[in-house]
C-alpha cells in the first residue's frame, strides 16, 4: 500500500486533504484512482489508513483510521553532530541518517568548514533538508521524522547540555587507544552522541576543546575515511552494537 505524508494539522479535517506535492505524486506519478486504499503518516510516529475519496489539485482521503499510535522509541537514541560538508554531501547524509534511524542531526561549522551562509540561506537549507527527511521516511518506512537542527558554530555545539548517562564520542584521526565498541560499552538506554568533523577534520585546538567539554576521542582504526563515509559507517556499527541490526 502506498504511503503519503500529511501534516498533523491536516487530521483535523474530514476528509483529510493532501498537500499539492503529495497530491501530484499520487495522481501524476503513481496514477492512483478514487477508491484506492493508501497509508498516511504525519512524522510523529502515527500511521493511518484511508481510501481516496476525491482526486483534484489536492487529493481528499476519507476516512483516516489510526492503525498505529505514536510511541516512545525503545533503547538508546543516536544523535549525530556533523561538521558541514560541501556540495550535495550533506544532503546525502541527511537521507542516509534518516534511513538508519538517527534521532537528531546537528550540523555545525568548524574551523576547517568551507564557506558560510547568511540567515535566509540557512533557513532555505534547513527547509530542503526537512524535505529530504520526509522523502527518506516514505522510502524507508520510518514513521517519525529525524530532527534536523539549524546549523550552529563549533563553540555553540560544545555548549549543548545533552544530559547525564550518555556516551559522547568525537572521531579524531589522532585518537589511538579508544575504540567505538569500548566507548559505548553497556550503553543501551541512554543516547549515543557522535561528533564527526568536516572534510578537513578537527584542528588540535578543537580536539582539546572537545575533550575539555566531556567528549571522548574515538579511533576508527587505521582506515582513513571520507567524512560522509565515516558517519554512515559509525551509525551502522552503533545500530549493530545496540542490537538493531
Amino acid at each position: 500500500m502506498r504511503r503519503f505524508y500529511i501534516s498533523p494539522d491536516a487530521l483535523n479535517s474530514d476528509p483529510v486533504i493532501l498537500d499539492q506535492e503529495e497530491s501530484h505524486h499520487l495522481t501524476r506519478v503513481l496514477r492512483l484512482r478514487e477508491g484506492d486504499e493508501v497509508e498516511l503518516f504525519d512524522g510523529t510516529g502515527a500511521l493511518y489508513t484511508g481510501t481516496i475519496d476525491k482526486i483534484g489539485k489536492q487529493v481528499a482521503v476519507s476516512p483516516a483510521s489510526l492503525i498505529q499510535a505514536p510511541g516512545e522509541r525503545q533503547g538508546g537514541s543516536i544523535i549525530v553532530c556533523q561538521g558541514d560538508l560541501k556540495g550535495g554531501k550533506m544532503d546525502f547524509l541527511v537521507e542516509k541518517c534518516t534511513e538508519l534511524g538517527v534521532e537528531r542531526l546537528i550540523p555545525f561549522s568548524a574551523g576547517r568548514s568551507q564557506g558560510r551562509l547568511d540567515g535566509q540561506r540557512l533557513q532555505q537549507r534547513w527547509q530542503r533538508r526537512m524535505s529530504i527527511v520526509k522523502k527518506a521516511c516514505k522510502q524507508s518506512g520510518r514513521l517519525r521524522f529525524m530532527q534536523v537542527d539549524m546549523e550552529r558554530s563549533f563553540a555553540e555545539l560544545l555548549e549543548i547540555d545533552f544530559g547525564p548517562s550518555h556516551s559522547k564520542c568525537f572521531f579524531w584521526e589522532k585518537a589511538k587507544s579508544l575504540t567505538l565498541a569500548e566507548a559505548i560499552s553497556g550503553q543501551t538506554d541512554g543516547g549515543v552522541f557522535l561528533m564527526i568533523g568536516p572534510e578537513g577534520g578537527f584542528s588540535d585546538e578543537e580536539a582539546t576543546l572537545a575533550l575539555g567539554s566531556g567528549w571522548q576521542a574515538v579511533s576508527l582504526g587505521d582506515l582513513i575515511l571520507r567524512a560522509e563515509t565515516a558517519t554512515i559507517t559509525v551509525v551502522a556499527v552503533i545500530n549493530h552494537l545496540l542490537g538493531r541490526m
